[in-house]
């Protein structure tokens, strides 16, 4: 592992001197898991890649004024994820996770106290927004999602002790997972667009 580090250290150092080909390495070596990570929360391919080659483009012609202070990784990631940020506040685009949410507390510098009173809330109400979508299913969808996330049976064993078919479990838990990302989908929009209203009512 040691000597991977030192490897990719030596790849930096020759980028910085104008190594195009080292550069090229860079790039395949990091492109791919710098792209996913934008895309976990933006959900545009075309916006992610955009993103990901501007990061990139930013290496290569900043390159002799740029000071790793960690890894190059770190400091690709760093960049990706401020330059996301920005993309979702600019876009007034909801993140599709919320551990951007809470990066973007942390870049804004909001003491600790408050963040873990704001991060409370928002699990509390995630949680309570959950159990109403459950409380609100049809009879025979609740009780297939109980069955399998409560009692731990599987798909067979549903099908056997409801007297359905194995399709008929399947097609009621992907429709309740679909209604639950939903529902959790559109409280973190919600949080989001209310924190960037703080954000610029603080300007």
């Amino acid at each position: 592992m040691a000597s991977g580090i030192h490897d990719h250290a030596a790849l930096w150092q020759q980028v910085k001197q104008g190594d195009r080909t080292a550069f090229d390495q860079v790039y395949h070596l990091y492109a791919a898991p710098i792209f996913s990570m934008v895309y976990k929360h933006i959900r545009s391919r075309a916006d992610a890649g955009d993103i990901t080659q501007e990061v990139f483009m930013d290496l290569w012609d900043k390159r002799a004024d740029i000071i790793i202070q960690s890894s190059l990784f770190n400091y690709l990631y760093s960049i990706a994820r401020n330059r996301t940020l920005r993309y979702i506040k600019r876009n007034a685009a909801r993140p599709e996770s919320l551990d951007l949410l809470q990066e973007l507390l942390n870049e804004q510098g909001m003491p600790p106290v408050f963040q873990e009173a704001y991060s409370a809330s928002v699990i509390r109400t995630m949680e309570s927004s959950v159990a109403n979508e459950i409380a609100g299913l049809p009879a025979q969808m609740k009780k297939v999602y109980h069955l399998n996330q409560e009692a731990g049976m599987s798909v067979p064993e549903i099908a056997e002790l409801l007297l359905i078919s194995p399709n008929t479990v399947k097609n009621h838990l992907s429709k309740v997972r679909k209604r639950l990302r939903q529902a959790v989908s559109r409280l973190t929009f919600l949080f989001f667009m209310f924190f960037i209203v703080l954000l610029i009512a603080a300007r």
